[in-house]
């Protein structure tokens, strides 16, 4: 059963707090949007989003998408991750949209798209990614 943001935040609340500062905005069976909210201490000089916070928000969006697939599973745990940096991204909060092209039984893949809210025609990144998921308990 696809869980809802809400379920999400509780489950990031109680179980993974160094996600602070990420919401889940959208969840279904195959997708999720994630939000980092604008906070200074995530830009770089020039007052740019960083690297690493647009990296960590395409991972978190594509666990949220994994949990729209399989549930929540906190032991769903990232393989790879790629990330492809399109342009500066600046202005507001930062946006993530996550997109599994597949579900298997030990292994999901998803494509994520950022964008800068407000403009989301204009990708700053897009990232590719694969979740390993936890062996099923005998």
């Amino acid at each position: 059963m696809t869980p809802t943001p809400e379920e999400i935040h509780r489950f990031l609340a109680d179980e993974f707090p160094a996600a602070a500062g990420v919401e889940c905005v959208e969840v279904g069976s195959r997708h999720a949007v994630a939000r980092w909210i604008h906070d200074p201490s995530g830009l770089r000089p020039g007052q740019l989003i960083s690297g690493p916070t647009q990296f960590s928000l395409a991972d978190t969006a594509l666990y949220f998408a994994v949990f729209g697939a399989i549930g929540i599973e906190s032991m769903a745990v990232t393989a790879d991750l790629s990330i492809k940096f399109l342009r500066p991204a600046a202005g507001g909060d930062l946006l993530a949209r996550a997109d599994l092209l597949h579900v298997g039984r030990t292994r999901i893949y998803g494509e994520i798209h950022l964008w800068v809210e407000g403009d989301a025609d204009t990708r700053v990144a897009h990232a590719t990614g694969t979740y390993v998921r936890p062996p099923k308990r005998a």
